[in-house]
This record gives structure tokens, sequence and C-alpha cells, in this order.
């Protein structure tokens, strides 16, 4: 019997080393209406004790030196492999995707971005802004590093190496949604000659724009969860924390909107850069979900060990007796 309790209390004592809940209990045995209480607190906690607060403002402030530079390249890799139409059409879908309140105090800016000639795609301009696009990327791997509780064994190059494939694989995605936007229309065509009642007009970028930018989002989620942290981790180990930041974000974005649009005066703070804080709050609130994400997958996993660790126990004692 003692042995018994010895090995309980000793595996207790290793599931609940690092656990910041005040009541583990909860988190590891909880039923009921406590387990999702018990997960967010823990989830919490180590949200504020590897300092995300301060990390999510890192990444959101290298997010917007990026997102220039990315709108850049993205817009002459699409023109350069498909022609300047496409490009138009993939820009004017990126824009509509965006909330109009965030985007509206900058759009002269974006579209300025968008449509000024440049080089050829593999110009020296361009390199320069994978490297910016690459520094937004890095703070995301280094969020979800401390959230997944892992140190970074990887060497700078390969590090480097994985984060340059992510820039220019998105890259490559978004060409891919331009092609697919000059397909939409060929699309109605097919479906009215298939169902003469069906008006081809009706294919349009809004119609398409929230569907494809769901399946963008879920895809970015699932390649910043699986490549950029040292360790890959398992997809039953990833998805809830991408279906919580999708969740959130989508709530995030409904809110901020109506905010800025109903309540927000920052030009009256900020002056002609109302546009960019505005930008910037909302990035530094989406990274902010984003790191709680991982956390939320670390409690989660936290949980998950200590059942089948109990589960195991019960297996051992079955036969044994």
């Amino acid at each position: 019997m003692n042995a018994e309790t010895d090995q309980e209390m000793g595996r207790d004592a290793v599931l609940t080393h690092g656990i910041l809940s005040e009541h583990p209990e909860d988190l590891l045995h909880g039923t009921g209406w406590r387990v999702p209480l018990a997960v967010f607190r823990e989830a919490s906690l180590r949200l504020w004790s590897d300092d995300a607060f301060g990390l999510a403002g890192n990444v959101a402030f290298r997010a917007l030196l990026a997102i220039f530079p990315f709108l850049i390249f993205t817009s002459s890799l699409t023109a350069f492999i498909g022609d300047r139409t496409m490009a138009d059409d993939l820009n004017s879908f990126l824009i509509s995707i965006v909330p109009q309140a965030l985007i509206g105090p900058i759009l002269s800016e974006v579209e300025q971005v968008l449509t000024v000639q440049r080089g050829g795609v593999l110009s020296i301009g361009i390199l320069l802004t994978i490297w910016f696009a690459v520094g937004g990327v890095d703070g995301v791997r280094v969020g979800l590093n401390r959230s997944y509780g892992i140190r970074e064994t990887r060497s700078v190059f390969v590090v480097y190496t994985v984060q340059t494939g992510v820039v220019i694989v998105a890259g490559l995605v978004l060409v891919l949604v331009g092609y697919l936007l000059v397909l939409a229309p060929r699309a109605g065509s097919l479906l009215h000659d298939l169902m003469p009642s069906f008006d081809p007009a009706s294919v349009t970028v809004k119609l398409i724009r929230y569907p494809a930018a769901m399946i963008i989002l879920i895809a970015a989620l699932f390649v910043a969860h699986v490549f950029l942290p040292a360790r890959r981790t398992r997809f039953s180990n990833i998805w809830p924390g991408v279906l919580f930041t999708l969740t959130v974000w989508i709530l995030l974005t409904a809110a901020f909107t109506f905010y800025l649009s109903s309540f927000a005066s920052y030009s009256s703070y900020y002056a002609g850069l109302a546009g960019i804080v505005a930008a910037l709050y909302f990035m530094y609130l989406a990274a902010l979900v984003l790191i709680f994400g991982g956390e939320f997958n670390r409690a989660l996993r936290i949980r998950r060990l200590a059942r089948v660790m109990h589960e195991r126990d019960e297996t051992r004692e079955h036969a044994a007796g």
C-alpha cells in the first residue's frame, strides 16, 4: 500500500512540475466545468510567466514592419509569374478581406505600395523585403517556442531557412489565390452552362473573400504551429489552439471594427499616425491571442498526459488484480 501511495505521489510530483496553478488537481483530474476553467487559468498564468505581453508587442512591431514589404513581394511575384492584371486582382482581394475600419486610415499608403512599379521579383529590393518579412515570422517563432516550453536547438542557418521558406511559400499561396480569382468568373460561366438558372455574375470577389480568407488563416496557423517551433507536435495537440485562435480572431476583428467606427479617436492623439497606431494595436492583440493559443495547447497537453498516466495505472492495477 505504501509503495502504491509513493508511486502515485511521485507521479503527481512529475506532472505538477512547472504547473503554475495553485490547485493543479483541477487541471490534472478535474471534471465538469472545472476543466475549462483550470485550462484557461493555467494558460493565462503561463502567458504572464512567459512575458507574452512584451513579446506580443515585439511580434506586432515586426509584423507591421514586414507587412508592406511582404505585400510588395507578393505583388511582384504575382506579376512575375502571371501578369499585372492578376496582381491587381490579388491586391484588391487582400484589401477586401481586411476590416475597412482598420485598413481605411492606411488604405492610401497600401494602394501606393501595391501600385508603384518596381523591378523584377529577384531584384535586390525584393530580397530585402523578404528579409523584413522573415523578421515578422521570427517573432512568431519565438512566441510559439515559449508557449510550448520548447528550447531552440536548431542552428541559425536552419532557423532562417525555415522562416524564409515560410515567407516564400506564403507568397506562392497568394499567387495561387490570384490565379483562382482569375478563374472565378470562368467557374461562374461553367456553372451557368450546367445550370442555366444560375447567374454567372454572382461569382465575385466579395462572394469568395470570406471563405478564402478563412482557409488561408487556418492554413497559416497550422503552418506556424507545425514548422516554426523547434519540435514537431502532433495534429491532436495543435488543433484546439488553432481553433481557439481563429475563433477569438474573428470576434476580435468584429469588436475592434465596431470600436474603431464608434468610439476610437486616435486622430486626436496621434494625428497622421492614427491609422498606423490602430493597426499596430490590433496586431498586438492578435499576436497575444496567437501566443495564448500555444499556451492553451500546452495546458491541454498537461491534462492529457495526466489522464494517460492515470489510465495506465488503472490498467496495471486491473491486470495485477
